[in-house]
C-alpha cells in the first residue's frame, strides 16, 4: 500500500506565495501571512491603514493550513469547563465574543464572494465516557441559561448518525466550517489589490523597538525598518520576540490529522465533531474524506515544546484505531494524507491581542486549538485597538501585557 502523503490535504489546493526580493520598508509589517497574519492585513486595510507588507517563511508549514477546518463558538473548553475556570460572566462574555467572529468569518465571506467549501451546518461534541456525558448536560444547560444556542443528543441519536460507543453529545447548529487554504488565498489576493505587499522566504529573526522605530532583522535581507510591526506567527513568536519568549505566553505543540480517500459510505455527520473534551476532532470534507486529528495526549508529554512537524507514527496509529472504534464504517479505508502542524497554547487559555512592552509592536497570537474563528476576529480587535476605536469591554482579557 502506497504511504499517505505527509503535506496537509488543504494544500492539494495551491498556497498563494509572495515574492522573493528585498521587502519594502513602509508602514506596518506583518510577520506571518497564515489565517491570523492576513486577516490582520485586510482588517488594518479596512480601518484606513494603506501601507501593510506582509513577511513570511516557509508557509506551507503554519498551523493555518494543518487544521480541521472548523470555525466554532466557544473556546477549547466547554462551556462548564469554561464557568469552573473564569466564572460564570466571564464564559458568557468570552462565548458571546465567540459567536461574533464567528459572524465577521460568515460576512466577510459573503461580502467579498470568496469561494471557500464555507457551510454553516453546525458542531457535534461527543462524550464518549460518562464524565464528559456528564460535561455535555452541564454545559448544554449553562449555554440555554445564557441564551446560546445548544441542545442535548441522546445515544440512540448519535447511533443513528453512524458512531459507537458514545454516550451522548452537544450539539450547535451556528458553528461552521470552510477550506483555510482558499479562504487565505482569497482574501490576500483582496488584501493585494487593495496595495498591500507580500513576500516570502524572508526568515524573521528578531522584532525590536529602536528609538522609534521598529527594526526586523532578517535572513536573506538584514536589517528591515518599519513605523510599527504586527507578530502573527503564532507558535513560532517566541523564536523571533524577546517579549513572547521571556513571559512564555505560548508554548506550541504538534497536532496531527489523518485525512482518507472518499468514502463510498456516505457518513450522515459532515460538519464538525469532536470526541474527549476536544481531543479528537474531525469533519467530513466535499468529496466525503473522513479528516481526523488529535489523539496526542496519549502520548508521552502530550507532543509539547516541540517545532518537528514530522508526523508521530503512534499518533497516526491511534487516530486509525479511534476511528475503528467509534465510528461505524463498514468498508476499508484507504488514508491518503497524515501530516502535522505546530499549534500555540496560550498561558492564559485565550488569544493574546494588542501591543508589547512597546508602542510599536503589536501581536495577535495563541489561539489555543481553535484558531479559525478566532485568528479572523482577533485580528479585527487588534485593528481596532491599532486604529483607536473604542474597544468592547471583552478585550481586557486578551492583553498582552496582563
Amino acid at each position: 500500500m502506497q504511504a499517505a502523503q505527509t503535506s496537509s490535504f488543504w494544500l492539494d489546493t495551491s498556497l498563494r506565495t509572495g515574492k522573493l526580493e528585498k521587502p519594502r520598508e513602509d508602514g506596518i509589517v506583518v510577520i506571518g501571512s497564515g489565517l491570523s497574519g492576513v486577516s490582520t492585513a485586510y482588517w488594518l486595510q479596512e480601518a484606513g491603514f494603506d501601507r501593510v507588507t506582509l513577511l513570511d517563511y516557509q508557509p506551507h508549514t503554519a498551523a493555518s493550513f494543518r487544521n480541521c477546518g472548523h470555525i466554532l463558538h466557544g473556546t477549547v473548553e466547554s462551556m462548564h469547563a469554561l464557568v469552573a475556570l473564569k466564572g460564570r460572566e466571564v464564559a458568557r462574555e468570552i462565548w458571546q465574543f465567540s459567536i461574533e467572529i464567528c459572524e465577521q468569518v460568515r460576512q466577510t465571506i459573503e461580502t467579498h464572494q470568496l469561494n471557500c467549501d464555507y457551510r454553516q451546518d453546525g458542531y457535534l461534541v461527543i462524550a464518549i465516557d460518562e464524565t464528559e456525558a456528564e460535561e455535555v448536560l452541564s454545559s448544554v444547560a449553562l449555554l440555554n441559561e445564557f441564551g446560546f444556542k445548544a441542545r442535548v443528543v441522546d445515544a440512540a441519536e448519535l447511533t443513528t448518525m453512524g458512531f459507537r460507543k458514545v454516550f451522548n453529545g452537544r450539539f450547535e447548529p451556528e458553528s461552521a466550517q470552510a477550506h483555510p487554504v482558499k479562504f487565505r488565498n482569497q482574501l490576500l489576493d483582496l488584501v493585494l489589490s487593495r496595495g498591500a505587499q507580500y513576500y516570502s522566504e524572508c526568515q524573521v529573526l528578531a522584532v525590536e523597538d529602536q528609538g522609534g522605530r521598529v527594526v526586523v532583522e532578517t535572513k536573506p535581507h538584514g536589517t528591515l525598518h518599519y513605523e510599527a510591526a504586527v507578530i502573527a506567527s503564532n507558535a513560532y513568536a517566541p523564536l523571533l520576540s524577546k517579549f513572547f519568549a521571556s513571559r512564555q505566553l505560548v508554548e506550541p505543540f504538534r497536532g496531527q490529522i489523518l485525512c482518507s480517500a472518499p468514502l463510498k459510505h456516505k457518513f450522515a455527520v459532515r460538519y464538525p465533531h469532536s470526541f474527549d473534551h476536544g481531543y479528537e476532532y474531525a469533519l467530513v470534507t466535499e468529496d466525503h474524506r473522513l479528516m481526523i486529528g488529535g489523539w496526542r495526549q496519549n502520548t508521552k508529554g502530550g507532543e509539547v515544546g516541540t517545532y518537528d512537524i514530522s508526523p508521530n507514527p503512534s499518533v497516526e496509529q491511534g487516530l486509525k484505531d479511534f476511528v475503528s472504534e467509534h465510528y461505524a464504517i463498514n468498508e476499508d479505508i484507504t488514508w491518503t494524507h497524515s501530516w502535522a502542524g505546530i499549534m500555540a497554547s496560550s498561558k492564559t487559555g485565550f488569544p493574546f491581542i494588542g501591543p508589547t512592552t512597546s508602542p510599536l509592536i503589536f501581536t495577535v497570537a495563541g489561539f489555543t486549538g481553535h484558531g479559525f474563528s478566532w485568528a479572523h476576529g482577533s485580528a479585527k480587535l487588534l485593528a481596532d485597538i491599532m486604529s483607536g476605536t473604542a474597544l468592547p469591554a471583552v478585550s481586557r482579557h486578551f492583553n498582552p501585557n496582563a
